[in-house]
């Protein structure tokens, strides 16, 4: 079954959007025990300065009673979710009450780097069946119909991930052409750019995700070549040494743990440090790229 949930934002934030966790109790724990399985889509809703937003989506990789979860030690290390703290401690579940914790595929579950704006329109074209008055605005009208869960179906989740690549293909370009606005960027601004434009590392590249959770850390993107092999990008402001490479390097063999894919790794960066010049041009494993003044990327061996 596919859902569409709400949310708040909360000081102990539950969907945990950095692990892909959800905890939920009572009734709607049994729900989603009873009806919800691997492959399922779970979508999270909430409000922004007054209108409504979808933010992300899980794709089900399994769901757990938070007792089970805790009893494993490998989920209690990684996860951090506030039903599994609060487990441990003692104070969840409550009376033998259902408490369950779904976890979203590390790799297919997305965080919208922008937003899906959910109006109208949008609504209108899923299975919901909201009627809209003209005596309420369309965000009260929003929030009152989906305060609760509803359920999607199948056509429902091919409209909204539809919706989601047109709203991305609508970002500004990112794009920087002298030195003075070069030397304004951040990190941020040079991954944003690489997402929109992948195959400056590669022919037949494309974004698979961005800022993933993977092992003990966040890799910057995830691209994807034509073979369905996976290209891992870290993201560095400034010149790196050897740390930076060992990064990239854990990335990967966590990645190729979990997933048993085919992963290589890759760096942008402003340059090498002169001290790890030589030993870097020895390491083949991971590729080193550069950035210039007006962000063009190449490899740095060939400069």
């Amino acid at each position: 079954m596919h859902l569409l949930i709400p949310y708040v934002k909360l000081s102990h934030p539950d969907p945990a959007f950095d692990e892909f966790t959800y905890g939920d109790c009572g009734q709607r724990a049994r729900k989603l025990k009873r009806d919800v399985k691997r492959g399922d889509y779970i979508f999270f809703h909430t409000t922004k300065r007054g209108k409504k937003f979808i933010t992300a989506y899980y794709v089900v990789d399994r769901v757990l009673d938070t007792v089970v979860a805790c009893q494993d030690k490998a989920l209690v290390a990684k996860y951090h979710n506030p039903h599994i703290i609060e487990c441990l401690a003692g104070k969840r579940p409550e009376n033998g009450e259902d408490d369950v914790l779904v976890f979203g595929d590390p790799i297919t579950t997305h965080v919208l780097q922008k937003p899906l704006p959910f109006d109208r329109c949008l609504a209108e074209r899923l299975s919901l069946n909201i009627r809209f008055s003209p005596n309420k605005s369309e965000t009260q009208v929003l929030g009152s119909a989906t305060r609760a869960w509803r359920e999607l179906t199948d056509r429902d989740i091919d409209v909204l991930l539809d919706a989601i690549i047109a709203e991305q293909k609508h970002t500004r370009q990112f794009r920087l052409l002298s030195s003075e606005e070069v030397a304004e960027t951040q990190e941020r601004d040079i991954e944003q750019y690489i997402a929109h434009n992948p195959a400056l590392l590669g022919k037949g590249l494309k974004l698979s995700n961005q800022q993933q959770c993977i092992g003990g850390g966040r890799l910057d993107l995830l691209l994807e070549d034509g073979q369905s092999n996976w290209l891992v990008v870290e993201v560095k402001y400034g010149r790196v040494g050897r740390d930076a490479i060992q990064q990239v390097r854990t990335y990967v063999n966590d990645l190729q743990k979990e997933t048993h894919r085919k992963v290589s790794g890759a760096i942008v960066c402003a340059g090498i440090m002169p001290a790890y010049e030589d030993e870097l041009k020895e390491q083949r494993d991971i590729q080193i790229f550069v950035y210039g003044w007006d962000l063009r990327i190449e490899k740095w061996s060939d400069i």
